[in-house]
C-alpha cells in the first residue's frame, strides 16, 4: 500500500508538471522554471519524473510534441498488419497476452445487470484514485478519478443499474494493486455492440508503447469508412488502461478525446514507451547456439542437440534473440502422414530466460513457429499437452482450437 500511495503521490506532482508543459509548451519553459511552478527543486523533480515515467522531463517533453505521435503512428500499422490470417487472434498481443474479453449475453445487456453481483470500491493507483467494479466473470469497470468521484461513480451505475451492488474499498485496493504493480492478468467482462466488443478487442492487440490513429483501428476491424463509429466506442470503453483507448490518437498527432483526462493519457503513453517490452529477434536455432540451448535442456547432451539442429526433418527449435542472446526457445517435432502425405507438426516445449518473463517472448516464438510451417506447407500445427501446461493456455489464448484431443491451427 505505501508503494502505491508514493506513485500515486508522484502521479499528481507529474500531472502538474504537464499541465504546465501543455499551457506553455511555445515558449519550450526550463526544467528550472517546470519545478520552480510545481514547488519542487530541480534535481528533485528530475529524479521524481524519470523514476515514476522512466525518462527525463525534457525527453518528456519530446514525447509529446506532434512529431513524436506522428513518427510513432507508423509503427502502429506494421503491427496490426502482422495479425496473422491462421487461426491465431494475433501474436502482435504483448502485455495483454492473457487478457480474455467476455461481451455481457442478449439477456444481460437487455436487463442491464439483473441478478448479477457487483463488487465496486475505490482505491489508488499509479495513475491517480480510480473506480473498479467486478463480478465472478471478471473486471466490468475501471474508471479514474480528478475531482469528480459522483460523474464517474454515476457513469458505473448507469451501465450496471439493475445489478446487485457491493461496496468493498479494501478488496478493490487489492485488485488495483495487482493490476499496476504486479501486472495479474483478469477477464474483462464487456457490455456494449458487436461493433464495439470488436474495437475494444482490436486495443488489445496494441503493445505498450505503440499508437496508433482512428483509421488504423477502423481498418483493423475492416470498417475502413467508419472512422467516426470506431471513435465512438473508443470513446465508450468502460474499463479504462486494461482496454487501451489512450493508445489511440487523431491522424494529425493531437492526442484530444480521453475520457480519463488529457494530462493521464500523455503520463500513461510516455510512461509505456519508457517501458515498451522488447521486441525479439526470432529465427531457426543453428549450430552455434548449442552452448546457449544447454541451459534450457540441461538432461541433453550438446553432441545431441548439434545433432537435432542438423537433422530438419526431424522438426526444429526456434530461438528469440535479444542482442544476440537467446532469451528463449520453442521445440517443435515434423511429422509426415502415411496416409495422406501432409506434414504436420506439433509443440513440444516452450522455455524462455526469468528475466524476460511477461514480455510475450512466448507468444512470439510461437507465431513465428506457426508462419514458418504454414510458409513450408505443413498441413497443421498441433498441441498434445494437457491444460495444466504453460503451452496449452497460451495457444488457446492464441487461437487454436480443440481437435480429435488436440489443440490444433490449421494451415492450408
Amino acid at each position: 500500500m505505501k508503494e502505491i500511495e508514493a506513485l500515486h503521490g508522484n502521479y499528481q506532482l507529474i500531472e502538474k508538471a504537464i499541465k504546465y508543459i501543455d499551457a506553455h509548451f511555445k515558449e519550450q519553459p526550463s526544467i528550472d522554471v517546470i519545478a520552480e511552478r510545481i514547488g519542487m527543486s530541480k534535481y528533485h523533480f528530475i529524479r521524481v519524473f524519470k523514476e515514476y515515467v522512466g525518462v527525463t522531463p525534457k525527453q518528456f517533453l519530446h514525447s509529446v510534441t506532434l512529431n513524436y505521435a506522428k513518427e510513432h503512428i507508423k509503427e502502429s500499422k506494421s503491427i496490426l498488419d502482422s495479425s496473422l490470417d491462421i487461426g491465431l487472434s494475433s501474436v502482435s498481443r504483448l502485455h495483454e497476452l492473457f487478457v480474455n474479453l467476455i461481451g455481457v449475453t442478449p439477456k444481460e445487456w437487455r436487463e442491464k445487470g439483473k441478478d448479477v453481483t457487483i463488487t465496486y470500491g475505490f482505491g489508488l493507483t499509479p495513475f491517480g484514485q480510480a473506480l473498479i467494479a467486478y463480478t465472478d466473470k471478471g473486471i466490468c469497470f475501471l474508471g479514474f478519478i480528478d475531482q469528480n468521484q459522483e460523474a464517474i461513480f454515476k457513469r458505473f451505475q448507469e451501465l450496471w443499474e439493475n445489478a446487485n451492488l457491493v461496496h468493498d474499498d479494501a478488496k478493490a485496493q487489492r485488485y488495483l494493486e495487482n493490476i499496476f504493480l504486479k501486472n495479474k492478468k483478469y477477464n474483462l467482462l464487456v457490455k456494449g455492440t458487436n461493433l464495439q466488443v470488436n474495437v475494444w478487442k482490436a486495443l488489445l492487440n496494441l503493445p505498450n508503447g505503440v499508437i496508433a490513429t482512428y483509421q488504423d483501428i477502423a481498418n483493423y476491424i475492416d470498417k475502413p469508412n467508419a472512422v467516426r463509429a470506431v471513435a465512438s466506442a473508443i470513446g465508450k470503453n468502460h474499463i479504462g488502461y486494461l482496454i487501451p483507448c489512450h493508445r489511440v490518437i487523431a491522424k494529425s498527432g493531437a492526442m484530444s478525446g480521453y475520457r480519463w483526462g488529457i494530462e493521464r493519457k500523455k503520463i500513461l503513453l510516455a510512461y509505456e514507451a519508457a517501458h515498451k517490452p522488447i521486441v525479439p529477434c526470432l529465427r531457426r536455432a543453428n549450430v552455434h547456439d548449442v552452448d546457449a540451448l544447454c541451459r534450457f535442456f540441461p538432461r541433453i547432451a550438446p553432441d545431441e542437440l548439434t545433432l537435432w539442429i542438423r537433422e530438419e526433418r526431424f522438426g526444429a527449435i526456434y530461438v528469440a534473440t535479444h542482442e544476440d542472446e537467446v532469451i528463449g526457445l520453442l521445440h517443435v517435432t515434423h511429422h509426415l502422414s502415411l496416409s495422406t502425405g501432409e506434414k504436420n507438426a506439433v509443440l513440444e516445449s516452450v522455455a524462455v530466460d526469468k528475466a524476460f518473463g511477461n514480455q510475450g517472448i512466448e507468444a512470439s516464438l510461437v507465431g513465428h513457429a506457426v508462419l514458418t510451417c504454414k510458409a513450408l506447407g505443413f498441413a497443421s500445427v498441433a498441441l498434445l499437452h494437457d491444460e495444466k501446461s504453460t503451452l496449452f493456455s497460451l495457444c488457446q489464448t492464441l487461437g487454436f482450437k480443440p481437435f480429435q484431443g488436440r489443440m490444433l491451427s490449421f494451415l492450408s
